[in-house]
């Protein structure tokens, strides 16, 4: 299933900024990327909602500083962090509110507005499709990086999960307005394509548009 299923994208890691990488792995079903994040502060680095990594991939993170966490947004990215966890010896992270819910063991949980590696906030969403469901706030870089709560369909614009996927849509939407006041240039999202620049007015539209109304 998983050969049906899924493809590495012939692109490897892209590099954001300093310090800052994404790589995907397409998903047939849903005729989208499903992105994976490499962050590292110059001190230590970490992996946030990490996709299957090449050979290639692995060789050239050990090189650029091997992962000491991997941080998830959500209980449906774990995707292949179990793998990447045992592979470069790192505990596995997830909000409070979703480790309850994981189907596989975690190392550790953070909280609604913990700075993790001192530098990046984490952003709960409210009434979100799990209840610990969050973004990671890179303030210095401006950088916003989101699971679920957008999605990046169609390319350099933005959409949103179904209704059925939550338990009160009305409530969801409500709540993607802690997003607004954050200054981020750059968000990467879980799924789709990412804006990698210029992309605090296009959420901020989109939120007037799809929550405020």
């Amino acid at each position: 299933m998983f050969q049906r299923e899924w493809r590495l994208n012939e692109e490897t890691m892209k590099k954001i900024r300093e310090g800052l990488y994404t790589w995907s792995q397409f998903n047939e079903e849903k005729q989208l990327d499903f992105n994976g994040v490499y962050l590292h502060t110059g001190r230590k680095a970490v992996l946030i909602d990490p996709p299957a990594l090449s050979e290639e991939d692995r060789q050239e993170i050990q090189a650029m500083g091997r992962p000491h966490r991997i941080y998830l947004s959500n209980k449906h990215h774990t995707r292949n962090s179990a793998v990447l966890r045992a592979h470069f010896h790192c505990p596995l992270y997830i909000h409070e509110d979703d480790a309850p819910l994981m189907e596989i063991p975690v190392d550790g949980t953070f909280s609604d507005g913990e700075l993790l590696e001192d530098e990046l906030e984490v952003v709960r969403i409210p009434d979100a499709k799990t209840p610990g469901e969050c973004a990671f706030f890179w303030k210095k870089n401006g950088v916003l990086i989101v699971g679920d709560a957008l999605i990046g369909k169609p390319p350099g614009s933005l959409s949103l999960l179904p209704d059925e996927k939550f338990r009160d849509p009305k409530r969801f939407k409500m709540g993607l307005l802690v997003l607004r006041g954050l200054d981020f240039d750059t968000l990467l999202v879980g799924d789709g394509q990412s804006l990698l620049s210029g992309a605090r007015p296009i959420v901020e539209d989109f939120l007037q548009q799809w929550v405020v109304g």
